[in-house]
């Protein structure tokens, strides 16, 4: 999920890259130095010792207050499966007991679901565990036996006394859908005390985003980019202080992502004769079993930050606002 200030910052990234080629550890396509920030100019900027008045340039990127074009989300608001994590383990059912299986070929993933499958009596019917990549078959067996009411583990197999075990194991798909889509207008400044600095930023600046027509977002999608108009600002030439606003409009989508795990177990109700009905399926695990739900949140965040790495590699904010060398 991106919001204005994340797309804002996914340009500031954009403007290190074309400023600094080989990397912030190299040289800027000036030979100065030169700050990218999201956000405005502080006070330090302007009276200590690494400031604008000491060869230092800066290139901040802010939102824009103006009135920007409506844009309309797909009607409905659908669904859509953007991506599947396809499960590395499995299960062998076999004489009532349930065995974790590895391939032992890739990293371990899935969600492994067990229960009982004779007309369970009260207790934890059926239990589910999101296996990491830390686990082994033996620690998988022993989370779910002890989630399973009367639930025993013997290294990677599960079994209940006296009871009829069954099990399955899945993946996990991860469905997005656009909430809003909007366009927000935002400011590239360049601020410098030498003039031709500022042509050179200028030039090398505003050729490199003309090329573009999208830009990477922080989520693993795309911002469309928009030139609309550019200014010189000198009011504040009186103290050697050169600006010049680019000013850029950006179209992206708010999005609503959720991850989910196949189905694993599921249970019903059929309508009989004379207005009998008779259940069928599965129980669902119950709330103590919480493993599923942090895992799919810390698959979450960790696909968030693949996203950001694989568009920025190297790059990070401060609490600053300042693009920093992650």
């Amino acid at each position: 999920m991106t919001d204005a200030s994340r797309v804002g910052l996914a340009l500031a990234y954009t403007c290190a890259q074309v400023l600094y080629p080989e990397g912030l550890s190299g040289t800027s396509v000036t030979e100065r130095q030169v700050v990218l920030r999201r956000g405005w100019l502080l006070p330090s900027d302007l009276f200590t010792a690494q400031n604008i008045r000491n060869n230092v340039d800066f290139v901040t990127v802010t939102m824009a207050p103006r009135k920007m074009p409506e844009w309309t989300e797909p009607l409905g608001r659908p669904w859509r499966v953007q991506q599947k994590v396809v499960p590395t383990i499995g299960v062998v059912v076999e004489n009532g007991t349930v065995e974790i299986v590895f391939s032992y070929t890739s990293a371990p993933a899935g969600v492994v679901a067990v229960w009982l499958d004779d007309m369970p009596h009260g207790g934890a019917p059926s239990a589910a565990y999101a296996v990491t990549a830390q686990d082994t078959p033996e620690t998988v067996a022993a989370a779910l036996a002890d989630a399973l009411s009367g639930g025993v583990a013997n290294g990677a197999t599960i079994s209940v006394p006296g009871r009829i075990l069954n099990g399955n194991a899945g993946g996990y798909g991860q469905s997005v859908r656009v909430t809003r889509r909007q366009a927000q207008l935002y400011r590239v400044s360049i601020w410098t005390a030498d003039a031709t600095a500022r042509e050179t930023l200028a030039s090398v600046l505003d050729t490199a985003l003309a090329e573009l027509s999208w830009i990477s977002t922080l989520d693993g999608q795309e911002a469309q980019l928009r030139f609309q108009s550019v200014e010189d600002v000198d009011t504040m030439q009186n103290e050697a202080l050169y600006r010049r606003d680019y000013f850029y409009e950006l179209v992206f989508d708010t999005l609503q992502v959720q991850w989910a795990s196949e189905m694993l177990c599921g249970i019903g109700n059929l309508s009989g004769e004379e207005g009998l009905a008779a259940s069928f399926g599965v129980l669902a695990p119950g709330d103590e079993n919480q493993t599923v739900t942090a895992a799919l949140d810390a698959m979450q965040a960790v696909v968030a930050a693949q996203a950001a790495a694989s568009s920025y590699p190297g790059l990070g904010m401060d609490q600053f606002g300042t693009v920093v060398a992650a």
